[in-house]
């Protein structure tokens, strides 16, 4: 393994499994842990967290998709190493693809009604849109780790 190649993919691998991490977590407990809450309660919470979270994350998911696509062209294109970065990109960009058309647009609205203080009338309705694609967003990334994963398997 190139010195390069295995930076890539430490890096490709650590800033993918932040994003990972997180979405995993709320397919797996926020999801159900925020059915039972209120209103105004989820309001807040989502809205905060996305406040935060929409500032921070992108670092974590572009320095993914930049390592992921440079991984591609510098284990040698057509290699087994560069299909499976391929596989990975697949995933990273199936994850971003999610988040960009259905969760961020809901994320801005929750984030603007937390800081207003306020409940927006659809809060419930909202929340289950974003839930609707956690499920596709964490398999996203559960491809993109093992594309990365395997891909560092071929060039060890």
């Amino acid at each position: 393994m190139t010195m390069l190649n295995g930076v890539l993919v430490m890096a490709g691998l650590l800033s993918a499994g932040v994003v990972y991490g997180t979405d995993l977590f709320f397919a797996v407990v926020g999801r159900t842990a925020l059915s039972r809450t209120g209103e105004a309660a989820l309001t807040e919470t989502m809205g905060r967290i996305h406040e935060v979270g929409d500032a921070r994350m992108p670092v974590f998911g572009a320095a993914a998709l930049i390592s992921t696509l440079t991984l591609i062209f510098t284990t040698g294109l057509g290699s087994r190493a560069s299909l499976f970065a391929g596989l990975g990109l697949v995933g990273l960009a199936l994850q971003l693809m999610a988040y960009l058309r259905v969760a961020q647009p809901v994320n801005r609205v929750q984030t603007a009604a937390a800081r207003q203080g306020t409940v927006p009338p659809a809060a419930r309705a909202l929340q289950t849109r974003w839930d609707s694609v956690i499920g596709l967003r964490s398999l996203g990334m559960t491809l993109g780790m093992t594309g990365l994963g395997l891909c560092a398997l071929c060039i060890r």
